[in-house]
């Protein structure tokens, strides 16, 4: 880019429409969105942006008051981006480079938000502020709002740029397209936006609420100990406004009073503990159907190999949407377009297992040849060389009995320190390890 260019795309544009070429109709598809003339009519005509998929604010308050839906949300989010990361390229200086300014923006913490976001949202919208590398000082990704940021396409799907609706429109942001980086989850059909993973459960966490404050209640106010009373049928929940009309007939009852019901009703005479066992049978179900919808199962926490085979996958998509949302928007602005230099970022392989299944591993990779011994004792956190290491044991031998030293007995024998065991540097795969030539000396 030109000088005047690179000093544009340091600020977005406010109360106007950035520039913008429309491409030839074929690079996006000949069809046409019919429905962008509908949503255009947004607001009187005075502003115009595709509208979003659902209701974000909705999600919003789903995820900041539901520690369990919280905890769904968060936890592949988490082990997606915890093994770290690798640039995959040929030019190493180019490699220091993105390494050195994703280690500065803080660029794990960065992808973990932006990715809940897009789970919580349907998408997410990074801001990229240029300068790389002539102003590497200035180059940055920041988070914006998935609640107020929205997409202006001509009607062949060409994103003619970004708004951000800060109120009237003469105070909105408008970002070029090169200036987003976005992320789209659950992409559907040709919209702007992706799907939210909490709209689908809206109605189960509704039912778990009713059941754990309204229902409950009216049975520990009415029942007294004598009914269980189960509403619905399994393939045809209620509703919220069904459990209300429930809930308000109960409550008008008087003590000793009849009770009529239809046969999606089920009451029964309960004594002593039954009640509360039954009623949590119910929450139970509501419980499972939540992991099954945010493909975090249930023995995730009791039996976590049971669930590996579904929540191993699920996390591993989740890698493979970010890897693709980075490298076909962002990457291709850090390199130089003229040449033939290409990056790319690469998720590491989870690492869920336990340290005794390392210690296997690592000798099966030994004896193949896979790995050296020096990367071995890289990953531990140990010279590669091996040489400081063992002096440093040698003189904690010498050394009076009960004297106690962090670096005596690193075999990690039994009753001794552990802490080089779960401080390894789990960096398989950068510089050495790549070895695309595959002629390890």
């Amino acid at each position: 880019m030109s000088f005047i260019d690179n000093v544009r795309r340091r600020f977005a544009s406010i109360g106007r429409n950035p520039p913008v070429k429309e491409d030839e109709p074929r690079n996006f598809g000949e069809g046409v969105i019919r429905r962008l003339k509908l949503a255009n009519q947004f607001s009187g005509g005075m502003k115009y942006y595709e509208e979003h998929l659902g209701k974000p604010r909705t999600y919003m308050n789903i995820y900041l008051s539901d520690p369990i839906i919280r905890t769904l949300i968060d936890l592949p989010c988490f082990y997606a981006i915890k093994d770290g990361y690798d640039i995959v390229t040929d030019d190493e200086s180019l490699r220091e480079q993105i390494e050195g300014m994703f280690k500065d923006i803080n660029i794990k913490q960065t992808l973990y938000t932006w990715l809940r976001n897009a789970r919580i949202f349907g998408t997410g919208y990074l801001e990229f502020t240029g300068g790389f590398p002539k102003w590497n000082d200035s180059a940055n990704l920041v988070l914006r709002s998935s609640q107020n940021m929205f997409v202006q396409r001509n009607e062949h799907g060409q994103i003619l740029y970004y708004y951000q609706d800060i109120g009237s429109d003469q105070d909105s942001i408008r970002f070029e397209e090169a200036e987003i980086i976005e992320l789209k989850n659950n992409v559907f059909d040709d919209y702007a936006y992706g799907l939210s993973d909490i709209h689908p459960i809206i109605y189960l966490v509704d039912l778990k609420d009713y059941a754990e404050r309204d229902i409950g209640a009216a049975l520990n106010k009415y029942a007294t100990s004598r009914f269980d009373i189960s509403c619905g049928l399994p393939d045809m929940p209620y509703g919220p406004d069904k459990i209300n009309e429930i809930v308000d007939a109960f409550n008008s009852l008087e003590p000793g009073e009849d009770i009529i019901h239809g046969n999606d009703i089920e009451i029964k005479e309960l004594g002593g503990t039954n009640r509360a066992f039954e009623y949590g049978k119910y929450t139970d179900d509501i419980l499972a159907k939540i992991h099954m919808a945010l493909k975090v199962p249930m023995t995730m926490w009791t039996d976590p190999e049971r669930a590996r085979p579904i929540f191993e996958p699920f996390v591993q998509y989740l890698q493979s949407m970010v890897e693709s949302a980075i490298n076909s928007q962002l990457m291709p602005q850090l390199v130089n377009k003229e040449g033939d230099d290409y990056a790319l970022i690469k998720f590491r392989q989870i690492n869920i297992n336990d340290a005794f299944t390392k210690a296997k591993t690592d000798m099966i990779y030994l004896s193949e040849g896979v790995l050296a011994p020096g990367e071995v004792r890289e990953e531990r956190g140990l010279d590669p060389e091996g040489v400081v290491e063992l002096e440093m044991v040698k003189d904690s031998v010498v050394k009076q009995a009960g004297q106690s030293d962090k670096n005596a007995n690193v075999s990690g024998g039994k009753s001794t320190d552990k802490k080089e065991e779960s401080a390894r540097a789990q960096n398989r795969g950068n510089k050495p390890s790549a070895n695309v030539s595959g002629d390890r000396k």
